[in-house]
């Protein structure tokens, strides 16, 4: 709805209420678009060795990330730019608004199914739990898509205040939090259950278990924060903010934790690996992280103890390392 320009008045108004929420929402959208730009460059410069599949994902979804930032750059231009002192514009859920919702949840479904797939990748024998991620992850994004397919025929704010509205919008934050529950208690477990007492591998794990544990954090109380203050006052825009940055942190923990594999690459040169879990493709040898039987070998002098080592004489139970799977 593209309204006529209108005259600004002479009284003083205060329109806070109304328009805090994009106005926060559209700066924190911003910072956080930058910090995307730099984690995406910094993987495509140290990508080399990735499958192509794997990069093309990882350069769509953050290019997702800046077509996001523009449509609500374009929201910020309907309302203080094309309609300045128009008041309401505010009112309006225009094209953009529409556009950059489904964008939003398609974009944070491509990055929950990439955490299923390794599930997946690791455990083949437990695919029901990949099933459940792609189950959930898929009700939040028909949901979400259907909830604002209808702001093409409503386009009125009022209108995230009904009820169908309401339930389509709880359905999908509901099963978007669910989704990335599993995927951290999963990843969670596994990680946990592949210490096995030696220091340094214990370490690289601890900080990759670090990371899933704070990325799962991150998503889950945001999807959980946005349906609270969602459903309290669906018609202040108060939950807008929480809206904006959603899918960029959805991308921005998925490429940090793809870039966090050199760190730990050089933290584990010394070690020695034999089974995956895997954040990269299947492909790629630089791209796994592998959990199975470690032993250090800074610690021993000879092949033969090595050898005596992986064998469990001496009592190891795991062994890391990167290879062909």
């Amino acid at each position: 709805m593209e309204a006529p320009l209108a005259p600004v008045g002479t009284v003083s108004i205060n329109v806070s209420a109304g328009f805090d929420g994009l106005y926060y929402g559209f700066m924190m959208a911003t910072i956080l678009s930058g910090i995307s730009i730099v984690q995406g460059w910094v993987y495509l410069n140290s990508c080399d060795k990735d499958h192509w599949g794997l990069r093309s994902f990882v350069g769509i979804m953050v290019l997702a990330d800046l077509v996001t930032t523009s449509l609500d750059l374009k929201v910020m231009h309907f309302c203080l730019i094309e309609n300045f002192g128009w008041l309401p514009a505010l009112t309006v859920i225009t094209r953009p608004v529409t556009l950059e919702f489904i964008l939003t949840v398609i974009t944070v479904y491509c990055v929950q199914l990439f955490f299923a797939s390794r599930i997946y990748l690791f455990k083949k024998q437990s695919v029901w739990l990949s099933a459940i991620i792609v189950f959930f992850g898929t009700g939040a994004v028909i949901a979400g898509v259907s909830g604002a397919g209808l702001f093409f025929h409503h386009d009125e704010v009022s209108f995230l205040a009904t009820r169908k509205n309401k339930i389509l919008f709880g359905i999908n934050g509901g099963c978007a939090a669910i989704a990335d529950i599993v995927i951290t208690v999963v990843l969670t477990w596994t990680l946990s259950s592949a210490k096995r007492g030696f220091k340094r591998t214990d370490t690289m794990l601890q900080k990759l278990l670090l990371y899933v544990v704070s990325r799962g954090l991150l998503v889950t109380v945001t999807q959980i924060l946005f349906l609270i203050i969602y459903f309290i006052r669906p018609d202040q825009l108060y939950w807008v903010p929480l809206h904006f940055i959603s899918s960029k942190l959805y991308v921005i923990t998925m490429v940090a934790m793809l870039n966090a594999r050199r760190c730990l690459r050089e933290e584990g040169d010394n070690i020695f690996t034999t089974s995956s879990l895997s954040f990269a493709n299947s492909g790629s040898r630089d791209q796994r992280i592998m959990v199975h039987k470690t032993v250090e070998l800074s610690h021993y002098q000879d092949e033969s103890e090595i050898t005596e080592m992986s064998t469990g004489n001496k009592g190891a139970n795991t062994l890391i390392q990167e290879h062909h799977v």
